[in-house]
């Protein structure tokens, strides 16, 4: 390996441990570092929103914050490329809208590519589990159809 790809391995490396920590970390202070991990310009997707730019993403971010009351982030695995990455995660949050308050996990994968930092970014993961089970009237119909279909 030559001086070169050991450098950019480094970055890679330390990109990719800033994102996880940022989203482990999950407050409101660590906004701050926000800029160091994405593009001014990133576009950030997940089923909820298509998010074009970094202040769209920080208002984003502040909000799911202030309206939750905890929001971990456990990472299971990762595939690494050159400028891109999968990683697999499971979110716990509580939400006072959502299950009455008690904590909801949810699994999911992350994309994002990347040159020094990261300008795209997608999430996926099961909306239903997230957030429709979780409202009363709503989720008994979901809970309902999911136990009829086989789920």
């Amino acid at each position: 390996m030559n001086d070169s790809s050991s450098v950019a391995d480094n970055r890679r490396k330390t990109l990719l441990q800033d994102f996880k920590s940022f989203y482990e970390e999950g407050t409101l202070a660590s906004l701050e570092r926000i800029d160091r991990i994405y593009t001014q310009d990133i576009e950030f997707r997940d089923p909820l929103h298509t998010l074009l730019g970094i202040l769209a993403v920080k208002s984003y971010i502040r909000n799911l914050y202030t309206s939750s009351t905890s929001v971990e982030f456990e990472y299971t695995d990762e595939e690494v490329g050159e400028n891109r990455a999968t990683i697999t995660w499971f979110m716990r949050f509580s939400n006072r809208a959502l299950a009455g308050g008690k904590p909801v996990t949810v699994r999911g994968i992350t994309q994002i590519r990347f040159t020094d930092r990261i300008y795209y970014h997608e999430d996926f993961y099961d909306l239903g589990a997230m957030i429709y089970q979780h409202v009363p009237v709503l989720g008994r119909i979901i809970r309902y159809i999911n136990s009829r279909i086989g789920r």
